[in-house]
């Protein structure tokens, strides 16, 4: 046990420096933001000095509904969307959304697109129907596995997905045909062999 002055002098030879420990938080909130990363037109866009939330809201990407402040939301509220009647809800529809309307086959019959809000979302949407899909590939160790699968099994997935030797990363019937068919297909994969 320690005597009262050899306590207080443990106190009062503390350093005064902050510690590694207190620069390291300064320095972590002194970081910047990372760059947006996104199209040009939603980099130009963006206010640095606003939340994500008041960016969204500004840009026009938030739906429509109305959340709570939250100095006044609490647990027990809840938020209070407005009753439409059915007649006006038929009527027309929101700014954003869209109706699919089908024909007597079930066929999609051609609707008129609904405009976005700001000038933003119409080149966001621009940009997404101009854009093409990205075209995906197997690597060649999962092509070399899907060719051996295939040379034993043709088209039969529920067996190679039974497979214990071939199928090492139990893969399941349904993964195992995806790869396939992103691989080109079983007579692709048959005909490389």
């Amino acid at each position: 046990m320690a005597n009262p002055r050899q306590r207080s002098k443990a106190k009062s030879h503390k350093s005064t420096k902050p510690s590694i420990h207190r620069i390291r938080k300064l320095h972590q909130k002194q970081r910047r933001a990372p760059p947006l990363k996104g199209p040009e037109v939603l980099q130009n866009g963006w206010d640095k000095k606003k939340t994500v939330f008041q960016n969204y809201a500004a840009l026009g990407l938030l739906p429509s509904i109305p959340i709570p402040s939250s100095a006044s939301s609490s647990r027990s509220q809840r938020v209070k969307l407005p009753i439409v009647p059915a007649a006006e809800e038929e009527a027309q529809p929101k700014v954003g959304f869209g109706r699919i309307i089908r024909d007597e086959e079930g066929n999609e019959r051609e609707r008129e697109e609904v405009q976005g809000k700001t000038e933003v979302v119409r080149q966001l949407e621009a940009l997404s129907s101009t854009s093409a899909p990205v075209k995906r590939h197997s690597s060649t160790s999962e092509k070399t596995w899907l060719i051996n699968l295939v040379q034993k099994y043709n088209d039969d997935y529920e067996s190679m997905a039974r497979d214990m030797k071939l199928n090492v990363w139990q893969k399941t019937k349904g993964e195992i045909k995806r790869m396939i068919n992103k691989a080109g297909g079983v007579e692709k994969l048959r005909n490389s062999s």
